[in-house]
Formats: C-alpha cells, sequence, structure tokens
C-alpha cells in the first residue's frame, strides 16, 4: 500500500512548504483539507488548520497510480511575422473588427493561411529568402566591425550571440557610437551599462490594472501557443492574486480539450481555495462570469492553439468577445525560437492581446527574442516566469532586468 504522511500547518503556503522540505518537490498531493484541531472532539473551540496527505514520488510510481500530468506539446515553426501594433479591448459589440491591429492581423493571417494551404512553395520561397537577408545582414555587419575599436565589436557581437534581429541590433550599435562621440572611449564594463540603459528603454513594461472601471470583476484571460505554460501561469497569478494581495479571485478554464490540464488547474483551485468552473460554450462562459460578479479578479485559462490552427483561433475570439475582458496577456515561452514567438504575435494579433507574458526564463539559451518581439510589436510585458513553483516563480516585468538578460546572456534574478 502506498505510504502517506499527514502535515498540518495554520496555512496552506507552509502545509505546503512541510512538503517540499519533507519528501522534495517532486511530492504528490494526495488530498487536501481544512479542518480543526483541538477543542472538543475536533468540533468545538480550537483553531483551523490546513492538513495536506502527500506521498513521495518514487512511492506513487511504485503503486502505479496515475497522477495526471500536463502533455508534452510542442510548437511549430512558421514563418517571421509582420508589425504588430498594440490593441484595444474588444468591444461589446462586434459588426466590425475591434482595431486597426485586428484589421492588419486578419488580413494578414488569413493571407498567410491562404499561402500554406494553395502554394507551399510560396512559404518556403519566404523562408528562404528570410534566411539569406539575415546572412547577408550578418556579413555586412562583420565587414562594419573592421572599423570599430574593440569594445564596440564586442559589444555587437554580444548583441548578435543573443539573437537580436541584426536591424535592431544596428540601431542600438548606432545609439551607442553617439553616446560616446568626442570623447574617450569607455571601458567594456561601462559600454554594456549604457547598452543595458539603452535596450530597457526599448523595453515597455505594463503590470495588469487588477480593476475594471465599469465595476464588478477585472476579467483577465491568458491566450497562446500550446506548451507555453498558460495553465501554471494563471495557477501562479490566482495564488498571488489571493493569498498575497487578498484579492477575491474565480478562476474559468475554456480548455475542456485536455482533461489533464483541468484536472491540473482544479487542484491548485482546491489547495488555494478559490472556485473554478470549466465552460464549453461562449454562452457558458458569460454565465459563469455573472455567477462570479462578485469577486474583484476572474481568470480565464484557455486552450493552446496552433498559430495555424485559424478555425480554432476565430472559436477563442469568440469566447473572449463573449467573456468582455479587461485585459489579454498573449503568452509567449522566452525558450521558444524567435520565428515561432514572433509568429505567435502576429497570428494571434486578431484575437486582441493587451499584453505579453513572458513564461521560461530559466530555460532559455538566448534572450534577444525579447526585445526583437517587443520591438516588432509595441506590445508592453506584464509577467516572466521562472520556473514551475507556484506561487513562486513569477514577477511583474522590469525592463532593466531583462536588459541586463539580454546583454549578459543569461537571467539573474535580483
Amino acid at each position: 500500500m502506498m505510504e502517506t504522511k499527514v502535515y498540518q500547518a495554520a496555512t496552506m503556503a507552509q502545509a505546503l512548504a512541510d512538503v517540499k522540505r519533507s519528501l522534495g518537490r517532486d511530492a504528490v498531493i494526495v488530498n487536501t483539507r481544512r479542518c480543526r484541531r483541538g477543542g472538543l472532539l475536533g468540533l468545538f473551540g480550537g483553531r483551523a488548520v490546513w492538513e495536506v496527505h502527500a506521498a513521495a514520488h518514487h512511492a506513487v510510481a511504485t503503486e502505479g497510480i496515475y497522477v495526471p500530468a500536463p502533455p508534452v506539446e510542442t510548437e511549430t515553426e512558421t514563418e517571421t511575422a509582420t508589425e504588430w501594433t498594440e490593441p484595444q479591448p474588444v468591444d461589446p459589440v462586434e459588426p466590425t473588427e475591434p482595431t486597426k491591429l485586428a484589421d492588419e492581423g486578419k488580413a494578414a493571417a488569413e493571407g498567410a493561411a491562404a499561402t500554406e494551404g494553395g502554394n507551399p512553395r510560396s512559404t518556403d520561397m519566404n523562408e528562404q529568402m528570410d534566411e539569406l537577408r539575415r546572412m547577408v545582414e550578418t556579413l555586412v555587419a562583420r565587414g562594419a566591425d573592421e572599423s570599430l575599436p574593440p569594445a564596440l565589436v564586442d559589444i555587437r557581437r554580444r548583441l548578435a550571440d543573443q539573437e537580436v534581429d541584426a536591424e535592431v541590433a544596428e540601431s542600438l550599435m548606432s545609439e551607442l557610437r553617439r553616446s560616446v562621440e568626442n570623447q574617450p572611449l569607455p571601458d567594456s564594463s561601462v559600454l554594456r551599462g549604457r547598452l543595458s540603459d539603452l535596450v530597457a528603454r526599448r523595453i515597455r513594461t505594463l503590470p495588469p490594472s487588477g480593476a475594471n472601471g465599469a465595476g464588478g470583476p477585472c476579467v483577465i484571460a491568458l491566450i497562446g501557443p500550446t506548451g507555453v505554460g498558460k495553465t501554471t501561469t494563471i495557477a501562479k497569478m490566482a495564488a498571488n492574486l489571493k493569498l498575497r494581495e487578498g484579492k477575491r479571485v474565480g478562476l474559468i478554464t475554456i480548455d475542456t480539450y485536455r482533461i489533464a490540464a483541468v484536472d491540473q488547474l482544479r487542484t491548485y483551485a482546491e489547495i488555494i481555495d478559490v472556485p473554478l468552473q470549466a465552460v464549453l460554450t461562449p454562452t457558458e462562459l458569460r454565465s459563469a462570469i455573472r455567477e462570479m460578479s462578485a469577486m474583484d479578479v476572474v481568470l480565464i485559462d484557455t486552450a493552446g492553439r496552433s498559430q495555424n490552427d485559424q478555425p480554432r483561433l476565430k472559436e477563442l475570439r469568440r469566447f473572449l468577445h463573449a467573456a468582455e475582458c479587461d485585459e489579454v496577456h498573449l503568452v509567449v515561452s522566452a525558450s521558444s525560437s524567435g520565428k515561432v514567438a514572433r509568429a505567435a504575435c502576429r497570428r494571434f494579433a486578431p484575437v486582441g492581446a493587451h499584453r505579453i507574458i513572458m513564461t521560461k526564463l530559466d530555460e532559455a539559451a538566448t534572450f534577444g527574442m525579447i526585445l526583437n518581439i517587443t520591438a516588432a510589436t509595441g506590445a508592453a510585458v506584464s509577467f516572466v516566469t521562472t520556473g514551475q513553483d507556484v506561487p513562486d516563480d513569477i514577477r511583474s516585468a522590469d525592463a532593466n532586468l531583462l536588459a541586463q538578460c539580454i546583454v549578459q546572456g543569461s537571467w539573474h534574478e535580483s
């Protein structure tokens, strides 16, 4: 029989910390409940505590018990993205596209879909032309290096190593050269500091407002491709809002395609003691939000959609239109390739994302993609995540910290 241990603490956070200390971070939570300790027969008097039943991961594996876990999903690379400007919230009445961004994004997406369906060779040719353009830019940059002092050559190579787009890198180099004109060239550390400042100025950050100007709950939805960590991210947001900010939080999931994802979010909801509803249609979503009208914030978890799946993206837009979201955050993995990330931004533009959440910074090999996306879209970054721990490993985006990641080539948590 599988051996479980019982942990009791005044708060759920303390109980989970005890589990992690005793059984390790891979421990499996078997059951949780709120009860009273002490008093008469455990019913009167005493004090309320959280009780967690947990087992070591190896014990669960030995017993052959199935524990739901999110499936491993892959990303599909597509062609590079076109310019994306920040959209506005979806209008409650939808006779036309809500923003100029949506018009341009939809046209671009449908045009790309038609190209893919009608003439695959055109897509291949576009990718080959993009690759050729990047090769030419690299050769031009190498030629320009010959006229630069060694310290500036090192800066340029740092940007190239971080896969910063050549056009963005050249613009940064021009600014950096102008900042040191008519003065002795500073040493490398000073130049890197100045470069970090220049990069930070190009990264917009904007945390969620958490408020609905019309009254009622602030409705926030997370959207994005498969495998970027939306469910874990929304659990982190819910836990921080409830446990650290003291807000009343409700969870809604429309990710009914993956049973494991619903089970995972339900487990999180029970642990942090927030209501969760799973809905199947836009009408059910609208009703669920009305039922949570007493909440301060309602978070909506959506199914991962491939940026190439236009029917599913249109379905997603119908859900978000019904929800009348105050904020829509596009979740992008920092560990994905720049081409995939740019394609996701372009294809999800018609859905109406207001901000970007960068996940998996701890897994990223390079960080230039952050700057490339913000430069191409003009969208603000709201959060970054740096691991799987809930409610930890999430923080509001900091332009200076992200700039240091790009310049130094590594994630350093302050």
